[in-house]
């Protein structure tokens, strides 16, 4: 007379299965669009080294004092031109920042030369646009930070070698 009853449906460790299968894949997912390798990292560093130079820009408009950024090898500092009291003709770059040292080879390919003990670059508080193209690379990875007016500092990507 009673037929038994054949119940229809998935059990709870069948369900807990599924959600760790699918846990798994999806951090194996963000794992794999982490910032990883050295395109990642050097346009990481570059972006960084965006946001500094932003920074300096800032700070020169609002100190009136200009700014400036010495660029070596795997290592970049702000400095701040500060005038002499007795002589407002006269003054010297003093480091406004620590010493920031990168895993990529940063190289200025624009302006080509610098006097020696002034920065690379200098950042006007007059707005003034200046005109530079640093590189930033890792392991045949290269991206270019450039401020040639009247376009904005941009981050460019370069072919991979």
């Amino acid at each position: 007379m009673y037929k038994a009853a054949r119940n229809k449906g998935f059990t709870l460790l069948e369900v807990m299965l599924v959600v760790l299968i699918i846990g798994i894949v999806t951090s194996l997912a963000v794992y794999s669009m982490s910032p990883t390798g050295p395109s990642r990292q050097a346009k990481s560093e570059a972006q960084g080294l965006m946001a500094v130079i932003d920074y300096a820009q800032q700070q020169a408009i609002l100190s009136h004092q200009p700014y400036g950024l010495v660029i070596q090898d795997h290592s970049y500092q702000v400095f701040v031109y500060a005038r002499a009291v007795n002589n407002p003709q006269q003054g010297q770059w003093q480091g406004q920042a620590s010493l920031q040292h990168t895993q990529s080879l940063l190289r200025v390919i624009q302006p080509q030369a610098h006097l020696n003990g002034t920065p690379n670059i200098v950042l006007l508080p007059s707005k003034e646009p200046q005109v530079y193209i640093i590189e930033v690379a890792l392991e045949g990875y290269s991206w270019h930070l450039s401020s040639v007016p009247p376009q904005p500092l941009t981050l460019i990507a370069n072919a991979h070698e």
